[in-house]
């Protein structure tokens, strides 16, 4: 049996560029992306982070911003890469971010051929049915349920159960003033080398780690692992209690993921107590002496600016007062100066060690240049020979005793030095006259 096509009516059908020029008036693609719920799924979560990066700056992250913004940008091309994040990140990407895949446009083709030749039937209730859908895409709570009209017209039934009569109802539940947030951390390269450390440190195990146990021994400095990362408390806010008059103070907690948080202190000690694998990192010893001495977990430490003097029988030397070497290192002075009767800058001799002073956030470089040049009439000028007949000055040996050179650095770091000056008569410093 033979079947006829009719070429007129064919002709009348619309074609797909003229379904999708006309008027949209159902509003069928006026698609917004979906919002991200709070137990949303890490890559979710990690998705709609770089959509407020976008939001924010108006521009997607890049990897020649800072590393924050570097994570975000590494972030975002693994999920363009890995088609596998492609479906479960395009309901939210407002930014047209994810590029469309081949199952992608199967799916849309045939939702649009589905829309174009719907049965004789479906006509009938069709405003309806968009509205029902639109309205569907808007509800985001148990809220919009209750308060729209279709709930209102179904039976609730006996509602006597929820009438409170044998049970004490509780009135006076705090209610937190704030909800905990992740948030890009905008000033995480202060915090680089500390997460850098510990992970140094536990790697080659000099740093121990403990069950967490108790909320109340957290201090600015204390560093924990919370479901596998890294977390410092960088700062503890005004003291707080909660409803049951437990100390429960704001905490900025930094992540090593590059993000920060505000948690409450109470809501940091269950979660990590509840974690199987929540651990405290326990603190060194030297850092009580660093809290003792007002050095924060902020501080850096940039090296040591050490004093020795020489222990050489060179009669030249030795008849030289008060002949000590003011130098730095990044390393301890008994690693720096192991070699020392190899190297022209101890003399090729052995050294005596006098005193230390570790240096935090400054540069060393310019720090010990500072020093060298207040002292610069106090410099050793000898010319020395070497143990490889090769004549030498040395640079960092001074004549001057050694509690004027402390003083000396002491004032360079608090800055008083401009109001002193050196007495090169009796190589003491002396308080300039206004």
């Amino acid at each position: 049996m033979s079947i006829w096509h009719d070429k007129g009516k064919a002709a009348a059908r619309p074609s797909l560029d003229d379904i999708f020029n006309s008027p949209d008036e159902f509003g069928l693609l006026d698609v917004r992306a979906r919002r991200v719920g709070s137990n949303a799924p890490l890559e979710i979560t990690s998705f709609e982070a770089i959509n407020a990066f976008i939001d924010q700056h108006g521009r997607r992250p890049s990897d020649e911003g800072d590393l924050s913004e570097k994570l975000l940008a590494r972030r975002l091309s693994s999920y363009q890469d890995s088609q596998d994040f492609h479906a479960i990140l395009k309901p939210y990407d407002r930014h047209g971010l994810i590029p469309e895949t081949e199952s992608m446009q199967e799916q849309a083709c045939d939702s649009i051929f589905a829309l174009a030749e719907p049965s004789p039937c479906a006509y009938e209730d069709t405003t309806d049915t968009v509205a029902t859908v639109i309205d569907a895409e808007d509800v985001t709570s148990l809220d919009d349920i209750f308060a729209s009209a279709a709930f209102d017209d179904l039976d609730l039934g006996d509602e006597s159960i929820f009438d409170i009569q044998h049970v004490p109802t509780v009135t006076n539940r705090e209610s937190p003033d704030e909800v905990a947030q992740r948030t890009v951390c905008h000033d995480f390269y202060e915090f680089e080398h500390i997460f850098r450390d510990l992970h140094e440190g536990l790697k080659n195990r000099s740093i121990e780690t403990v069950r967490f146990q108790q909320s109340s021994q957290v201090q600015e400095g204390d560093a924990f692992i919370m479901e596998g990362v890294l977390c410092l408390i960088d700062k503890i806010g005004e003291h707080r209690l909660d409803s049951t008059g437990r100390y429960d103070p704001r905490l900025r907690v930094i992540f090593e993921n590059g993000t920060e948080s505000n948690h409450l202190l109470q809501s940091l000690a269950k979660r990590l107590f509840a974690d199987d694998t929540g651990r405290r990192i326990v603190r060194a010893a030297e850092s009580v002496v660093d809290t003792f001495n007002n050095i924060s977990h902020k501080d850096k430490r940039a090296g040591q600016i050490y004093f020795v003097t020489t222990l050489s029988d060179n009669p030249t030397l030795k008849a030289i007062p008060n002949l000590i070497k003011i130098g730095y290192t990044e390393q301890t002075v008994e690693e720096r100066t192991k070699n020392a009767i190899r190297d022209i800058a101890f003399l090729e001799a052995p050294v005596k060690i006098l005193a230390s002073i570790e240096c935090y956030n400054l540069n060393p470089v310019k720090f010990e240049g500072l020093i060298h040049g207040f002292l610069h009439a106090q410099r050793l000028k000898v010319t020395l020979i070497g143990e490889d007949g090769n004549a030498y000055k040395p640079r960092e040996w001074f004549s001057v005793p050694l509690d004027t050179a402390r003083e000396v650095v002491r004032r360079i770091i608090d800055g008083s030095i401009v109001q002193y000056r050196m007495d090169n008569t009796t190589n003491r410093l002396i308080k300039k006259t206004i």
